[in-house]
């Protein structure tokens, strides 16, 4: 039975930084200058790792590519043309990147109806929800005035800043508040979240996951989103979420929360129910499953010359032209891909 690494091309002393255990993964993160654009690689390898040997899952955490066994990693950390050797299966964490990798074995996708273009192999595996966080304080109790924000201000979508939806805002006696990144952990303050890419119904979001609204579900705060598919597979609006499509939507929602309390305290009772498939003890137990179910059979396949690896000798070189070509070409499936 071949060694399962999860790869992060590190130098030796970042490497020897990289926090030992998930407790202290936040603080490590949150404090160390450089690694805000590279966020993504570190909450899906080195996140994962530490999750799953807590876990008690045989896995081992490398900067350096093994030339043999299962290597897991994210699409960032290997090169397009890499081609794995004859005693390396290769996982590559696609997650929201828009090219798959033209050579992996198998990409890990976390939209649960994003399907890869060509019939590439792929499983559905959700994000792990925000390390550290702290939910609302209690003490806010029917209090609802901060409205929660959390992401680049860069990326909010112009309208926000409208003189005349912020007047709306202040009439509702509501209040933007964008944390700094270092503080997206913390809900202690917020009374609701807004989380919305782009307004309409047109862009489906194929490659974008369902986190914020967990992070919400956790936090025990209704959250308004956008129309997205990742959101509307694992939630249901009006149930668990609220749906915004238009500037006046986002107002219509924070309206019916400001006023309706017995329905804000609904939304956050469901929440609490189908958060739990989410949790951090849910996902290791889908890595477990993962694992001896599909990349286990899946490098035993690869592992010795077969009809199989010369095939994807022959595929890679094809998928190489064809994917740069056509990034985004993602497809929407009917159910999850794992």
């Amino acid at each position: 039975m071949r060694e399962i690494f999860f790869y992060l091309p590190e130098d030796d002393a970042a490497f020897a930084r990289l926090p030992g255990n998930i407790d202290d993964y936040w603080a490590w993160q949150a404090s160390t200058p450089g690694l805000s654009k590279f966020w993504g690689r570190y909450h899906w390898v080195l996140q994962s790792y530490l999750y799953l040997r807590q876990g008690g899952i045989a896995v081992r955490l490398t900067n350096k590519l093994p030339a043999a066994g299962i290597i897991v990693t994210h699409l960032d950390c290997v090169d397009y043309d890499f081609r794995p050797g004859s005693r390396q299966t290769l996982v590559v964490l696609l997650v929201d990147r828009e090219t798959p990798h033209p050579h992996a074995h198998l990409h890990i996708t976390h939209n649960p109806v994003q399907g890869l273009p060509y019939g590439m192999p792929q499983r559905y595996m959700p994000p792990w929800p925000q390390v550290g966080l702290i939910p609302r304080d209690d003490r806010r109790g029917d209090t609802f005035e901060r409205i929660g924000y959390f992401g680049y201000d860069n990326n909010l979508d112009p309208a926000f800043a409208a003189p005349q939806f912020q007047a709306k805002m202040a009439e509702l006696g509501l209040q933007f508040y964008i944390p700094r990144p270092a503080d997206w952990h913390d809900f202690s303050t917020v009374d609701a979240i807004v989380a919305i890419r782009k307004f309409g119904r047109d862009d489906p979001f194929l490659n974008k996951p369902s986190l914020k609204l967990f992070n919400a579900w956790l936090a025990d705060v209704p959250a308004v989103l956008g129309h997205e598919t990742a959101y509307r597979h694992d939630g249901h609006p009006g149930l668990d979420y609220l749906e915004a499509t238009t500037p006046d939507d986002v107002l219509l929602a924070l309206r019916s929360l400001k006023l309706d309390m017995a329905r804000r305290q609904s939304i956050i009772a469901q929440g609490r129910v189908a958060v739990q498939p989410y949790k951090p003890d849910s996902t290791i137990q889908r890595w477990s499953r993962l694992i001896d179910t599909v990349l286990r059979p899946l490098d035993d396949a690869y592992a010795s010359p077969s009809a199989r690896r010369a095939l994807k000798s022959i595929t890679g070189p094809v998928l190489e032209r064809l994917l740069w070509r056509r990034a985004g070409r993602f497809l929407q499936r009917a159910s999850p891909a794992g």
